[in-house]
């Protein structure tokens, strides 16, 4: 047998198979389950994985003859229809071997127990991607080996949940030598609270992109983590809420959707702006879509050691004030959407510390030359002490229109060096 087998499951056993199962089912003689251990291992070292897997439907004791001793990676793909209690044989068996990599995929709903999977010490890599499913959990998981856990949906969300015993709705998930944790368009259904105990976590993506209307998740998520250096979260303002607990985040990427059919009171939205932000040692920061929490970032903490700031869509110039308010030792601040002020006159009553200390490099990646944005830019430029370099990309502007915006921008007062250029700063 291959040592990294890939499994499809199908139901498209003739009647013939079907029938000759039943009769073994009601007593009939089995002839192939009476042949002796040798003779069927024998048999089997000439089949492939997929098809040792269908002779199940012969006889019960092939299934049972699978050496996954020699066995480092599984892979069960479910395209089809498949038969619930031969699949959970088998993920049975292999979670009973010292194997390294499991992978389960099903684009169909599936109501597969994966319990078995949770006992498996040997394993290094779990992924589970199910489409429209329900994965039970135990309420207490530890894997002393896995390093990479993936939970992915396809086409649907796929809904994780704990076992009915358990009473508090509350998991805990140990793993001591984790890296990776992804988690894409995952509901915690019915769960109350989900803590992810992994000291040597590095990367955490938590992205949600499905209609969360129909299924709403009010679970809170801990991630206790000390060494993440990598985080990205993309998701819709959700009554579930994440907090990471990671004194060494470096970099982090927050994408917030716009989805009206939120409904959350302020002070949900307060609670939620605070644990989204809890990560005060950033030294790298991609923000995108700030509408929905617009008012509440004056709560959030400093980011006292934030370099490098990236607003990559729509912003106020009140909300980018609020943030270089927070951020005493910004290096460098890049805008790749035009910014746009919710009141007029525009009034620059606070300057912000990093334009008097730390301020080097501000780059406008769609410059669209309102009068707003240049009050904004007059405004860099003039009270930026150590301000370098200043760069344009004003990919709409053309002719008489570009030469206008760069004569207002050269009549500034600056000591610092302007670029322009009339295509898209990416």
């Amino acid at each position: 047998m291959d040592s990294g087998g890939f499994v499809t499951a199908r139901d498209r056993q003739d009647e013939s198979e079907c029938s000759k199962r039943q009769k073994c089912s009601q007593g009939e003689e089995d002839r192939i389950s009476n042949l002796p251990d040798f003779i069927i291992g024998h048999i089997l070292t000439f089949l492939r994985f997929k098809d040792a897997i269908r002779t199940s439907v012969l006889s019960q004791r092939m299934l049972l003859h699978l050496n996954a001793s020699n066995i480092n990676e599984f892979h069960l793909i479910l395209e089809e229809k498949y038969d619930p209690y031969i699949i959970g044989q088998l993920i049975s068996l292999v979670s009973n071997k010292k194997i390294k990599v499991i992978s389960l995929r099903s684009i169909n709903e599936c109501s597969i127990s994966c319990y078995p999977i949770f006992k498996c010490q040997s394993l290094e890599k779990l992924e589970l991607a199910m489409g429209h499913s329900i994965i039970q959990f135990p309420s207490f998981v530890c894997l002393s080996s896995l390093t990479a856990l993936y939970l992915v949906a396809i086409r649907n969300p796929m809904k994780i949940t704990c076992y009915s015993s358990n009473q508090s709705k509350e998991l805990t998930l140990k793993f001591p030598v984790l890296r990776d944790y992804i988690s894409c368009d995952c509901i915690w259904l019915d769960v109350k609270r989900v803590t992810i105990d992994a000291p040597l976590l590095e990367k955490v993506i938590i992205d949600r992109q499905w209609d969360y209307s129909s299924n709403v998740s009010h679970a809170e998520i801990e991630i206790r983590a000390s060494y993440v250096t990598n985080y990205l979260y993309r998701s819709y303002v959700s009554s579930e809420t994440t907090l990471l607990d990671a004194a060494h985040v470096a970099e982090a990427s927050i994408y917030l959707s716009d989805d009206s059919k939120v409904n959350m009171s302020g002070q949900e939205l307060k609670i939620f702006v605070r644990k989204l932000f809890n990560i005060n040692n950033l030294k790298g920061l991609i923000l995108q879509n700030l509408a929905p929490m617009e008012h509440y970032l004056a709560d959030i903490s400093a980011f006292g050691m934030l370099s490098n700031l990236c607003i990559s869509y729509f912003v106020t110039i009140e909300n980018l004030l609020c943030l270089l308010l927070k951020s005493p030792c910004l290096e460098t601040l890049v805008l790749k959407y035009p910014i746009y002020s919710a009141k007029k006159p525009l009034k620059f009553a606070i300057v912000p510390e990093c334009f008097l200390s730390t301020l080097k490099v501000v780059r406008f990646a769609k410059f669209a030359g309102g009068q707003q944005e240049f009050s904004f830019a007059k405004f860099v430029m003039e009270k930026s002490q150590v301000l370098e370099s200043i760069s344009f990309s004003c990919y709409k502007l053309r002719g008489a229109k570009m030469k206008k915006v760069k004569k207002k921008i050269f009549s500034v007062k600056r000591s610092c060096n302007i670029e322009f250029s009339d295509h898209l700063d990416t």
